[in-house]
């Protein structure tokens, strides 16, 4: 099979000589509209547009070439073009070759596509030509500000796999030619690569919030988010994905945990992934009084010192379960009684020869996230049921023990100047050996200073239970305000009395209900509770 087709670009004569078997057939037109030529092929009818040229199939034969030849016209005013084009098709089988809009098709195409924003860096950036015969002069790519990525000449294909930056504006100039037709043709593509999301703050080292959390906010919005760590992340975004929210399960106290965080943008380009320090807050240290105590009297209440602010002040006490040891819960109220020190106060006193148990029910935190470290679970035993009275019109102290008197003893009490305190109290602080002074400096009027008294027990601010080895007048009043009572500890005038203060110190214990009355003895009332010690 043979073709001759003659073609002016804008005023045409047509002629198609086409021999098929031996047959010679002949179409021709004179125009610069369509021109279509049927071919007749085994049945088939194909219709060939010749103002764009192209071959498009042709059946089996031996011989398989078309030759294309062009004369030009000329005219007033006009200068002929004379576009020759040689196609060298070969097929096997069915024999097929193909016209298509390929010659009249011409220029590029780029992957990303022009004006694309939020590309991958990662992504190759490919250039390819459209149309037969079509190649690219040159390419060149250049980063916003003048940095040259590539510049190619003369190749028909072009990708870069090196990965750009991260939030640039990229330029490529191109430029395709067809030397066959002389057409060329320079393009300026521009796309941008994905930004990198800017985190507020910036900084690698982060501290848990009281809460256990951490929050990431960012100056745009992020796809995905995740946090890979120890400390068991919940990643809690917000609506607009600016702010993240990182939810720490448990974790060691003290500790600074390493996080690594690998994430996207909203268009789903991965990201580097990037490493923060969380520091999880220190712990507290919370003192109580009672802690491990023993044999302790019904009265003193239990008092916790907290060493930071607690973020959650005012329902700390109802985060704490006070109970015996079978399960009975210990009803009572709960008061601060300073900025960290809170305090339980027993509504009926603590049950006598009982375990009490103290267990948190909820999360007790500072103010900076911290935990109490020993936890607040614990437990303290109380002894009997003993009690104190001090009759001061008789000067007599009487020791009750489950209701009963087990011992009554002379004392001396406050001078009329310095008279003991009367009321209801405890003890709350005890000292085998202690050296007392008063308020008084020395010079001033009622200085004194003693050392090596014998089995102090305050009951009071200043007021104790004592023994005093310095007189022997006991029934009468004789101190500054305490309770005195024999001794023979550094008793050198009178080694012989009996051991009344040693006997009262090792039956009393902390806690241990006291009632100063004028004369009459009387069931004693609720104690109140003092902590301060006034005498060292």
């Amino acid at each position: 099979m043979r073709a001759r087709i003659i073609s002016h670009p804008l005023h045409a004569h047509f002629e198609a000589n086409i021999f098929y078997n031996g047959r010679r057939e002949r179409d021709s037109g004179v125009g610069d509209r369509k021109f279509c030529s049927n071919l007749q092929n085994s049945g088939k009818i194909l219709k060939i547009p010749l103002n764009s040229i192209e071959l498009i199939m042709f059946p089996e034969g031996k011989e398989k070439v078309v030759k294309n030849s062009a004369n030009a016209h000329s005219g007033p005013g006009w200068t002929g073009l004379v576009v020759v084009a040689i196609v060298l098709a070969a097929a096997a089988g069915w024999g097929w070759a193909v016209f298509s809009p390929s010659f009249s098709v011409f220029g590029m195409v780029m992957s990303p596509p022009d004006g694309s924003v939020m590309v991958d860096p990662n992504t190759p950036v490919k250039l390819d030509v459209v149309g037969i015969g079509t190649q690219f002069a040159e390419i060149e790519l250049r980063e916003a500000g003048g940095t040259v990525i590539t510049d190619q000449k003369n190749l028909k294909h072009y990708t870069l796999n090196s990965p750009l930056a991260f939030g640039k504006s990229y330029t490529v100039t191109a430029t395709v030619k067809r030397p066959w037709f002389m057409q060329e043709q320079t393009r300026v593509l521009h796309f941008e690569t994905a930004a990198i999301p800017i985190l507020e703050g910036g900084a690698p080292q982060r501290t848990l919030a009281p809460d256990g959390s951490l929050t990431l906010r960012f100056d745009r919005p992020v796809g995905k988010l995740e946090a890979d760590s120890a400390l068991d992340i919940t990643v809690q975004p917000d609506a607009a994905r600016l702010s993240f929210r990182l939810l720490a399960g448990h974790y060691e106290q003290n500790q600074t945990y390493p996080l690594r965080i690998k994430w996207a943008t909203e268009n789903d380009v991965p990201l580097p992934g990037f490493d923060l320090n969380v520091t999880v807050p220190h712990p507290i240290s919370a003192d109580a009084n009672l802690r491990g105590a023993q044999n302790i009297g019904s009265a003193i209440p239990l008092q916790i010192t907290f060493s930071e602010a607690l973020a959650n002040r005012e329902e700390a006490g109802h985060q704490i379960r006070i109970a015996t040891q079978n399960g009975n819960e210990i009803s009572g109220k709960w008061n601060w009684i300073s900025e960290n020190r809170l305090q339980f106060t027993p509504k009926s006193g603590w049950p006598a020869s009982s375990t009490i148990k103290v267990e948190p029910t909820g999360e007790i935190l500072s103010t900076q996230g911290g935990r109490p470290e020993p936890p607040l679970n614990f437990s303290f035993t109380t002894g009997t049921d003993r009690r104190i009275f001090v009759y001061l019109d008789t000067q007599t102290m009487v020791a009750l023990e489950n209701g009963q008197t087990v011992q009554t003893f002379k004392v001396s009490t406050g001078k009329p100047k310095t008279p003991t305190v009367a009321g209801s109290f405890y003890i709350y602080a005890r000292f085998p050996i202690k050296t007392m002074k008063s308020k008084a400096k020395k010079g001033e009027k009622g200085h004194y200073i003693v050392e090596n008294v014998p089995y102090a027990q305050y009951f009071h601010a200043e007021y104790a239970f004592h023994g005093a080895w310095w007189h022997n007048s006991f029934g009468h009043p004789a101190s500054h305000g305490c309770v005195n009572m024999s001794t023979r500890e550094h008793n050198q005038r009178w080694p012989n009395v009996e051991e009344e203060a040693g006997w009262l110190y090792r039956w009393a214990a902390l806690g241990v209900p006291v009632t100063v009355v004028g004369a009459t003895p009387s069931p004693p009332p609720p104690p109140q509770p003092s902590t301060s010690i006034a005498m060292e």
